[in-house]
């Protein structure tokens, strides 16, 4: 089997009487340790014995049941309505004739036909023939001499002035048309009275009704019955050794012996499914976690602690 060195998380115990006294008041150091071994203090968890143990599965109580009322049936007659008179009316009869009757007498209606006018055109004299003086020597024998310029003027007749207007006459005179309209008659139906109505008055019974009546001769009860509590066992887990610390040897990875080591660690590790990282004499996560998982699927001590019971127990 391959030799493989001894090593410490922290520090090698070269010295056992330098380690002692540099020994903490609370960690109690390895005492049967020798020159150039490394220890490791890893978590040793407690140990269960299972032993059954009697247990109340189910509590006392009381069951209840209750007992529906009990009823005595019987016909019971009531009335729904009182005895009384009533009246049964006969309606009359009638016998009926048609008749016409006259709605709108016969008329004549008068229809207006308004007046035809037209336009046409009208000479107006808007100024009546007239003698005016004007100048010049023509136009009439009439002459007077101004005595202070000498103008000549002539007293003239001018004919008269008219116009052309357009003014509505009467074409064709308003008229009145008659139009006889003929009567409007109505066709009714006319009843006569052939037997007059009568009233006869019927004694009507009182109504009655039969019914089934219960009634309560037992009303509902409870019955209580205490039931006692039922018993079973259980497995319970009962602490033999409680969880401690142990110092553990370690694997020394101080010199190139240990490095070795823990590459054939890896190599083992590896050809176990457990471990993917390079085989680099590291003891990196990597390696813890295969370390511990290892250690856990065997049952040893170290929580990713390379120990020399992990190194046997991997075969080297």
């Amino acid at each position: 089997m391959k030799r493989i060195a001894l090593w410490s998380a922290s520090a090698c115990l070269l010295v056992p009487a330098l380690a002692s006294a540099q020994q903490p008041m609370d960690l109690q150091l390895p005492t049967n340790a020798k020159a150039g071994q490394c220890f490791a203090r890893v978590l040793v968890p407690a140990t269960y014995r299972a032993e059954t143990v009697p247990v109340i599965v189910r509590d006392a109580h009381e069951s209840v049941q209750v007992r529906d009322p009990v009823f005595k049936s019987e016909v019971k007659t009531f009335q729904l309505s009182d005895a009384y008179k009533d009246y049964v009316v006969t309606p009359p009869t009638f016998r009926t004739e048609q008749q016409k009757i006259i709605v709108r007498p016969a008329h004549e209606r008068l229809r207006a036909s308004p007046a035809v006018i037209g336009t046409r055109p009208v000479t107006v004299v808007i100024r009546e023939p007239r003698l005016v003086w004007r100048p010049g020597s023509k136009g009439s024998d009439v002459r007077r001499i101004d005595a202070a310029t000498g103008e000549v003027f002539c007293l003239v007749e001018e004919p008269a002035k008219t116009t052309v207007m357009h003014r509505e006459v009467q074409i064709t005179p308003a008229h009145v048309t008659r139009e006889s309209v003929p009567a409007v008659e109505e066709t009714i139906v006319r009843r006569y009275l052939v037997t007059p109505p009568s009233v006869r008055e019927v004694l009507v019974k009182a109504e009655t009704k039969d019914i089934k009546v219960d009634t309560l001769v037992e009303p509902a009860r409870e019955v209580r019955t205490k039931v006692e509590p039922r018993m079973g066992s259980m497995q319970r887990e009962v602490e033999v050794s409680p969880e401690r610390y142990e110092w553990v040897p370690v694997v020394c990875v101080d010199t190139p012996e240990g490095k070795q080591s823990i590459q054939a660690v890896q190599r083992a590790l590896a050809a176990r499914k457990l471990y993917n990282g390079p085989i680099d004499g590291v003891v990196g996560p990597k390696t813890k976690q295969a370390l511990a998982a290892f250690q856990r699927a065997t049952g040893l001590p170290g929580q990713g602690s390379l120990t020399v019971e992990t190194t046997r127990a991997l075969g080297l």
